[in-house]
């Protein structure tokens, strides 16, 4: 049997992180007898899925963090990394406006097929926000084919004159519905798992700690839900570098008692289930998949309103601005867990085309098609 094409995936980190989860459910369920993805990370140190990765035959390789400090030695590494390594022919990059340099030293080593995918609108504007600007000037200069996950991600990243151009794909970013469905059993289950009381209005946030997912506006929102719901609590799912400042911020509002930091899970499917109330205030995001999987169970969600309206399939996502007292989104998400009945809607879900099977099918076709194009 002929060894399958390898796909290189460069990324940030394999965290338990949204692309990242979406990345890996596409490379759990392709056909790896055809296509094998190898991984290059921009740190130094394992991410939760390179173990996984592994084991399903797939290579993960160590560069340096992209830095203005490193950056040099960075575009070094890269243009040795492909003359040791000539026999990647795709390269799919992940690192939004950072993807310019991977895919600029593929493209010096010849690599015919340079992939780049936005995952985000928007970015921070801090110390870092310079060289992510200018990189972006160039990244249509090294790509071949542009894929987002969202038009408005498409937009922000390659420009509006391109994402009509037949080399822009907008890919869905899909889920395994099979883990979603909706069961009593499984809410009561996890309800106890996480010591959850009978009367509890359980809320609920998905997101890694960091400055674009807007903790702090969210913690205003449950203060003022906890003081007309004293039996309210507030899960908080995720990881990241501001996690120590955010629990410092609901000590200082007085709301620490009934925050729970839950940590990364590799269990969200379960853990949404056991909700009752999903707040998602982002400052951006370039699609916001947590909101499709939460809709799986029919969990009342708001998000903020500056994050893509293609996310709501249903009735049961509202949008509001972030710029809004907080109060009236406390308000709303107290109306909302009151009226709120839950269903398995994962039959509607797959009709809007979140079928990660839809998705990998297309994902191998579109490689297969690539590489037959170029030989």
């Amino acid at each position: 049997m002929s060894e399958p094409i390898r796909v290189l995936q460069f990324v940030t980190l394999m965290n338990r992180n949204g692309l990242e989860n979406r990345l890996m459910d596409i490379y759990r369920n392709i056909d790896r007898d055809i296509i094998q993805f190898d991984f290059v990370s921009n740190r130094n140190y394992d991410g939760q899925f390179d173990d996984e990765i592994r084991s399903l035959g797939g290579k993960v390789y160590h560069m340096y963090q992209i830095t203005p400090k490193n950056f040099f030695k960075y575009l070094k590494q890269l243009d040795d990394f492909f003359t040791e390594h000539p026999e990647y022919k795709i390269v799919h990059a992940h690192l939004n406006t950072l993807s310019t340099w991977p895919l600029r030293a593929a493209k010096k080593a010849g690599v015919p097929v340079r992939i780049a995918h936005s995952r985000n609108a928007s970015m921070d504007f801090n110390i870092k926000a310079l060289y992510k600007s200018f990189s972006r000037l160039f990244i249509n200069g090294v790509v071949t084919d542009r894929f987002a996950c969202s038009r408005s991600a498409g937009a922000w990243l390659f420009g509006e004159k391109h994402i009509d151009d037949e080399t822009f794909n907008v890919i869905p970013n899909s889920i395994q519905l099979d883990k979603f469905h909706f069961k009593d059993e499984i809410r009561d289950r996890m309800r106890k798992e996480l010591g959850m009381q009978e009367n509890e209005m359980a809320v609920v946030d998905v997101a890694r700690f960091a400055k674009q997912k807007n903790h702090p506006y969210l913690l205003k929102v449950f203060s003022e839900i906890h003081k007309m719901r004293p039996e309210s609590k507030l899960y908080l799912v995720g990881i990241g570098d501001l996690e120590q400042e955010i629990k410092n911020e609901a000590e200082k509002i007085g709301i620490a008692d009934s925050v729970v930091f839950v940590g990364s899970r590799s269990d969200i499917y379960d853990v949404l289930q056991a909700m009752d109330v999903f707040l998602f205030p982002s400052f951006y995001e370039g699609f916001g998949t947590v909101i499709v999987e939460a809709q799986c169970s029919y969990l009342p969600l708001i998000a903020s309103d500056t994050i893509p309206h293609e996310t709501k399939l249903c009735d049961s996502v509202e949008f509001m601005s972030i710029k809004a007292d907080p109060k009236k989104w406390a308000m709303r998400a107290i109306e909302l867990y009151e009226k709120t009945k839950r269903i398995d809607n994962c039959d509607l879900i797959k009709e809007k085309g979140y079928d990660i099977r839809d998705t990998y099918t297309w994902m191998q076709n579109f490689y297969l098609d690539k590489l037959k194009s170029i030989t």
